[in-house]
């Protein structure tokens, strides 16, 4: 998805360069972030890269910082959903992870977060933000402490594989039938 008929009569700015990083993360992971790819993709020279940025370390915790104020963005997103029933912040939070876009970059910054101790930090945070939610709704569904703990945790971790998993989004239908089966008494 080169860009560069649209970038070479423009200036580039920093989030044009972070785009085109966080596609490059998103499509081959973070070993495919380079100089000379991501020039290639917005159809410029080294040049306009370093007029940007001192070194591709420079990009990279900018990258990072641009990943950990999206993930912090989702915290907020999930500590909003407090004053919903329990039953609708339990679906609101299997929308948010199964949004398609959400999706690819959460599964990126995941990959990510493998090799980097502070997204790792980030993605912790965002997991545990998660939990607290389901567990609260859980709590709030009239679930007893261990019940409560065990379907906030199977809810995280179905989500954590879901990121993780080759499969593709599951269809509405999976997606009512885990609601259900995680909310019944």
């Amino acid at each position: 998805m080169p860009e560069t008929s649209s970038r070479r009569g423009s200036r580039l700015t920093v989030d044009d360069w972070l785009d085109a990083a966080m596609q490059v993360l998103v499509s081959e992971g973070v070993g495919g972030i380079k100089i000379s790819r991501l020039c290639d993709r917005l159809g410029v020279t080294k040049g306009s890269f370093y007029w940007h940025f001192t070194d591709i370390a420079a990009l990279m915790s900018a990258l990072a910082e641009h990943c950990r104020q999206v993930e912090e963005s989702a915290r907020q997103t999930l500590a909003d959903l407090g004053s919903r029933p329990p039953a609708e912040r339990i679906e609101a939070m299997v929308v948010l992870v199964s949004d398609p876009r959400r999706w690819t970059v959460e599964s990126a910054v995941r990959k990510w977060a493998e090799t980097d101790e502070s997204i790792a930090a980030t993605v912790a945070a965002l997991d545990e933000q998660v939990f607290a939610v389901a567990h609260q709704a859980m709590r709030d569904l009239g679930f007893d402490e261990p019940e409560a703990h065990a379907r906030a945790t199977t809810l995280l971790y179905a989500g954590i594989g879901y990121l993780h998993s080759a499969r593709g989004p599951a269809n509405e239908s999976d997606k009512r039938l885990f609601i259900d089966l995680l909310t019944r008494r």
